[in-house]
């Protein structure tokens, strides 16, 4: 496991982990590099992300959906998951800080819900830092979104993440460009890079650590004009928003602070924080009940809001 090279942080009272979900969270430790800070450390986080991947062949297989491959005019790969009827798009972003990781990864966050709510569930294989930046992740996932509504389909913008983080960014742009979206649905998403307490507080948390995001953000940013979505203050008018977090993740109060700035702004927004959940554990763990809240909660976020009952 890579160690951090940063002093130890002051220790502070830590949230604690809900004990159904600590098993998960010590497997990460074993089995991801906690601190990421240099190329090489990137290479080994992306090679240990593969080893636990999956293929679009058994999230189909799971979830009862058939699966397609397409490209995007861009030459990004796509592959798309439905049911037997769909009324609406889903595109759904990976996580993995922006910097690894592949479509398929917690792509059935959103798939699993595909039947039940009859969805067309996008997921894009966007370009990844260092070897991109922040723009052209944007300019991809605009692609995507522009040709599932071709037919007039009403579509949402999910990530979990690196991908919520980039899924907000794509969010205002469309706004800004005049491209319709009905919902954004971003899972933990990875916002921002401003000190907060809970990053002090999981500074070095094998979910997600204070260095690994610095390192993210740093590599996604070298070059950019654009900055992180909670960076931004012009968040009139975006789609009705849903978000979560669990209260022991390094995520937690930037989320809360975006939350809290939709409101400001006039725009609709749903905000869960799962006590006792890490970054991401809902994937990690399924059948702890906080996990089994967290998938409920976003499906009857998106049948809500679909339903126009938000």
């Amino acid at each position: 496991m890579l160690r951090s090279t940063c002093p130890p942080a002051e220790a502070e009272p830590r949230v604690p982990v809900a004990r159904s979900l600590r098993g998960a969270l010590a497997d990460l430790a074993r089995t991801m590099p906690t601190d990421i800070a240099t190329a090489v450390d990137i290479a080994a986080y992306r090679r240990a992300g593969a080893a636990r991947g999956t293929t679009a062949e058994a999230v189909a297989a799971r979830l009862g959906l058939t699966a397609e491959g397409h490209e995007l005019e861009d030459g990004s790969a796509v592959t798309v998951f439905r049911g037997e009827r769909v009324a609406a798009r889903v595109v759904f972003l990976h996580g993995g800080g922006l910097i690894a990781g592949n479509r398929f990864d917690g792509v059935d966050v959103v798939a699993r819900h595909a039947d039940a709510l009859d969805l067309e569930v996008w997921t894009v294989e966007y370009p990844l830092a260092p070897e991109h930046r922040l723009e052209r992740m944007v300019e991809t996932v605009i692609e995507a979104v522009v040709a599932c509504a071709d037919d007039g389909l009403p579509v949402v913008l999910a990530g979990q993440s690196g991908g919520g983080g980039l899924a907000a960014a794509t969010a205002m742009e469309c706004r800004d460009r005049g491209i319709p979206l009905v919902g954004q649905l971003l899972i933990c998403p990875m916002l921002g890079r401003e000190p907060t307490p809970a990053i002090r507080q999981f500074a070095q948390d094998p979910s997600w650590s204070e260095l690994s995001n610095a390192t993210a953000w740093a590599a996604v940013l070298a070059g950019s004009e654009l900055v992180p979505p909670a960076e931004r203050d012009d968040l009139a008018g975006l789609a009705p928003s849903f978000l979560d977090t669990g209260s022991a993740e390094l995520f937690r109060d930037t989320i809360v602070g975006y939350a809290g700035g939709l409101w400001a702004h006039g725009c609709r927004a749903e905000l869960h924080v799962w006590s006792g959940a890490f970054h991401g554990s809902d994937c990690a763990a399924e059948s702890p009940v906080v996990s089994i809240e967290a998938h409920r909660a976003r499906r009857e976020w998106l049948r809500r809001m679909l339903t126009d009952e938000l």
